[in-house]
């Protein structure tokens, strides 16, 4: 049997839960510098699943239980806690704590009216004054709720906690090896308390190597399960994969593999862990260790981390990023023989394909995707029209350059990107149709002279491509940056400013192979290096895809 109860459950044991001497008093409440305090904390979770109406998984309670007490070795502040937002809550149930060596404390708690329940700050019992401050905070955050029936039966069903009993002569022994715990407990820990719990058990009649070869087994499982959420708390691996929670993708992924509709403990026991056996437990602990080597070797790979992460920024929805980490990682097969490759669904998102277009390798879709793609590298106003495309493409150019030197990318770039006029937009000049000159920016320019470049005049050096500043042939991608020196500066100032080792805050820029290279290929850049820049970005992306027209029989 589980030994996972309800606080129904809980409560329905019918007996004292008896506060031992060697704790220390109740102070839930108290202020904690820049943090909310835990019944804050408490609550807050309680109404986001109570909202949802979803369970809510709190930290296991350690006790050793007799006939008549349940002594509370880990787990009073929560009990108590619990106890007083019953109260205030208009529970009528029996629930009654003891407390060993605090008379008063007693007394307060049996006759406690949560409505009559004001804080006084000369209190001089420790305990009292912060039954008071919690009763307070329970008052104001619960004033909203409508339906405090409705509430309160969701706090005595949906409430879950690990409920372990241990014998009484070890009792101290463990509660001086259980501070400093963390009030809320994630499905992903109760997983694993389960996986563990199933995978040492063993029968009445075991002998004592077993019970040693089981707790060695839990011991080395338990050892393995940190090392992994050690690597998913990893920050460039929370970058590429996008996933914040503690375990990553590892737990909710395995999940789907099993067909779960929702990564829940009960989902998962329902699906994973059915029968309770320890033989179930294991070939579930194999089964995730088989998953986390999988992301791990994508991680590893600079080629493979370079098109997962930039896959995943560019489906930017958590349900599209979903089928593909499914398709990748989850799905039963040889990776080699996936209709479609990692390399073509790479170069296919980065058209605009979803993920559906891409396995169902609609020729419609790329087609119209294709011609959408030339289109952007063809306009020139696209700094004006398309600034997110332009991102994207730009995102691309850089990728593929740390690709071919087997290099990983450094995804922080999107959170802090800034698109780049290589000529500053602010030297381009135009006429308006009175005469009037304006510059990209759209400002009046009085005087014109030689520091500026007049938009008409960019063009090639045969005349065949004209194109203005905002086109892709002057942009680069950068971090942002509030260096207005940099922005406005020529292109020759511009590359000393660039690549000089005294400017910081252009420095995590230089990571950005295609934009050093732009910097660093020519001595000058003027409207013919744009027009020829554009060109040849456009002949390189027709290139680029020329593999997959073929295959998906495109015809301009």
């Amino acid at each position: 049997m589980t030994p996972i109860i309800t606080l129904r459950e809980y409560l329905e044991k019918g007996k004292v839960f008896v506060i031992p001497e060697y704790q220390r008093g109740y102070i839930w409440g108290k202020i904690r510098k820049g943090e909310k305090n835990s019944v804050e904390n408490l609550l807050e979770n309680l109404l986001l699943h109570y909202q949802a109406d979803t369970e809510v998984f709190l930290q296991g309670i350690t006790v050793t239980e007799n006939d008549k007490e349940v002594v509370l070795i880990d787990g009073q502040q929560r009990t108590t806690c619990l106890l007083l937002l019953l109260k205030t809550l208009g529970y009528t149930g029996e629930f009654r704590i003891k407390y060993d060596v605090r008379k008063e404390s007693n007394d307060f708690l049996e006759e406690l009216d949560p409505q009559t329940c004001d804080i006084d700050e000369d209190e001089i019992f420790q305990d009292i004054y912060f039954f008071k401050k919690t009763v307070s905070i329970i008052n104001e955050r619960l004033n909203d709720i409508q339906e405090k029936g409705r509430f309160l039966k969701f706090v005595l069903d949906k409430i879950k906690f690990l409920y372990i009993n241990i014998p009484a002569n070890k009792a101290t022994t463990v509660f001086s090896m259980m501070n400093g715990s963390k009030a809320e407990m994630l499905h992903e820990e109760v997983v694993k308390a389960e996986i563990l719990r199933l995978a040492s058990l063993n029968n009445e009649q075991c002998s004592i190597a077993q019970e040693w070869e089981s707790n060695v087994l839990r011991n080395r499982y338990a050892r393995e399960w940190d090392k992994w959420l050690h690597w998913w708390r990893k920050e460039d691996v929370q970058r590429v994969f996008g996933n914040k929670s503690p375990m990553g993708l590892l737990l909710s992924s395995y999940a789907r593999m099993k067909r779960c509709e929702l990564f829940t403990f009960e989902e998962f026991k329902k699906k994973c862990l059915l029968n309770a056996e320890p033989a179930e437990a294991k070939r579930v602990f194999d089964g995730l260790r088989r998953l986390q080597k999988r992301f791990e070797d994508a991680y590893n790979n600079p080629v493979v981390y370079n098109r997962i992460g930039a896959i995943l920024i560019v489906l930017k929805d958590e349900g599209r990023q979903q089928k593909f980490i499914d398709y990748y990682f989850v799905e039963e097969r040889n990776q080699k023989e996936a209709a479609v490759s990692l390399e073509e669904y790479y170069n296919l998102v980065f058209l605009g394909l979803t993920h559906d277009e891409i396995v169902l390798m609609d020729k419609e879709k790329f087609a119209t995707r294709f011609d959408n793609t030339l289109e952007l590298l063809n306009d020139d106003m696209l700094y004006m029209n398309n600034r997110e495309g332009a991102f994207r493409f730009l995102l691309c150019l850089n990728i593929n350059e740390d690709i071919k030197q087997n290099r990983k990318f450094n995804f922080a770039i999107w959170e802090n990107r800034s698109l780049e006029h290589i000529f500053p937009k602010s030297k381009v000049v135009h006429k308006d149709e009175n005469g009037n000159w304006f510059n990209g920016n759209e400002e009046p320019v009085e005087m014109v002279d030689e520091i500026y470049l007049e938009r008409e005049k960019i063009a090639s050096s045969d005349g065949n491509v004209r194109t203005t500043e905002h086109s892709i042939g002057n942009l680069v991608l950068l971090y942002k940056n509030e260096n207005s020196q940099f922005n406005n500066s020529d292109f020759v100032r511009k590359k000393e400013l660039f690549f000089s080792p005294k400017k910081e805050d252009l420095s995590r820029s230089r990571h950005l192979l295609h934009t050093v290279c732009v910097f660093a290929e020519k001595e000058k850049w003027n409207g013919e290096a744009i027009a020829q820049n554009k060109r040849d970005t456009i002949m390189m992306f027709e290139k680029e895809y020329n593999k997959l027209k073929e295959l998906y029989q495109y015809e301009e």
